[in-house]
Order: structure tokens, then C-alpha cells, then sequence
């Protein structure tokens, strides 16, 4: 994203124009959801998940999302449906969708649709899934001073970003990193 990454308005023509690559089905696939808000400025969320168990990407930052349900009519019900039931919150149409990105640990695709609120809405986490989740501004993404090098034990260093929560420690502070990054580095230019 360039000097242009708080207009979400140009951020969301681009998606609305793009065709998203389609990955050929693979042993699991999921769906994320890239909700946006203009007010009060331009903001996306993200959740920091719970903490569980055998669960190697717990307490890490991550888009509302999960796996496909043989119920979901397609990707983009499968996001809107996580979205709700890990933060409470209803989306309407797809403004959307990314690029499908296929797993490079396991074999896998996650799909990300792209959506839009009026307005920013309060989070109803469900704790099982979601420790906190939190509206990120936008301009996050092109603000040099927040990208960091996450130096992950098994991957690192890894590209990311560092979002202030403005909760107490340790968590004051979120790395976006690793699938999220790269979902969020692929918004059309």
C-alpha cells in the first residue's frame, strides 16, 4: 500500500475491481474476513486469539475467520459467519475478495472477502476463540514506524506490523505478522 492507504475509498474501488486468484481446493479451506469502517477514520479489525492448548497460533493476531462449514454456501458466508460468532458482528454483502493464499505449513487455502460497516461497532469476542478483538487504523499499514521484524522462533525474523492497544502489558501491544500480513500486503494497488 502507498501514500493513498487511508483513502478507503480507493482502497475499496480497487477491491471491488479486482479478480481475485482462486486456489484449486486442498485438504482444508478457510475464510477470513477484511472488515473495513470509514468513521470515526478509516479502520479494519483484527482479534488477538485466546489462548488454547496445542494451539501453536494462540494469542496471536489474526483476521475473524476459520474453517469452511459444509453448510456455508460459499467463502464469503464462511467469513461472514466466523465474523459473528467469533466477534458479534453482522456484515452485509462482500464488498469483494483478495487473493486465495495457499498454506505453506499446512495444505490448506484461506479466502478473504472484503466488507464495509457505516460505522465502527463494539465487539462481543467469543472467549473461547477470541481473547480481544480491536479496530486498527488504516494508516497502519504505510506508517514505517510500525513495521517491525517479528523474530519468531520457528520462522523469524518475519515481516510485521506492531499495533499499541492501549491495554496494560503484556498486552499493549499486537504483532500482525505471518498470514495476516500477507492477506493485508495483498490489498490490490
Amino acid at each position: 500500500m502507498g501514500n493513498d492507504a487511508v483513502d478507503l475509498d480507493a482502497v475499496l474501488s480497487r477491491v471491488a475491481e479486482h479478480r481475485p486468484r482462486i486456489e484449486p481446493p486442498a485438504t482444508w479451506h478457510a475464510a477470513t474476513a477484511l472488515v473495513f469502517t470509514a468513521k470515526p477514520e478509516p479502520q479494519f479489525i483484527v482479534i488477538r486469539r485466546s489462548v488454547r492448548q496445542g494451539d501453536m497460533w494462540s494469542g496471536h493476531a489474526a483476521l475473524p475467520g476459520g474453517r469452511a462449514d459444509p453448510s456455508d454456501q460459499d467463502v464469503v458466508a464462511t467469513a461472514r459467519r466466523e465474523t459473528f460468532e467469533e466477534v458479534g458482528v453482522t456484515l452485509g454483502d462482500a464488498v469483494g475478495r483478495l487473493d486465495d493464499i495457499a498454506g505453506r505449513m499446512m495444505k490448506g487455502v484461506v479466502s478473504t472477502a472484503v466488507f464495509v460497516l457505516d460505522e465502527a461497532v463494539p465487539f462481543t469476542p467469543d472467549p473461547a476463540e477470541v481473547a480481544a478483538a480491536y479496530w486498527v487504523p488504516l494508516s497502519l499499514l504505510s506508517n514505517r514506524a510500525a513495521r517491525v521484524r517479528h523474530p519468531h522462533r520457528l520462522f523469524g525474523p518475519w515481516p510485521a506490523w506492531e499495533f499499541r492497544t492501549g491495554e496494560e502489558p503484556p498486552h499493549d501491544k499486537l504483532i500482525i505478522w505471518g498470514l495476516t500480513h500477507r492477506i493485508l500486503s495483498s490489498l490490490p494497488s
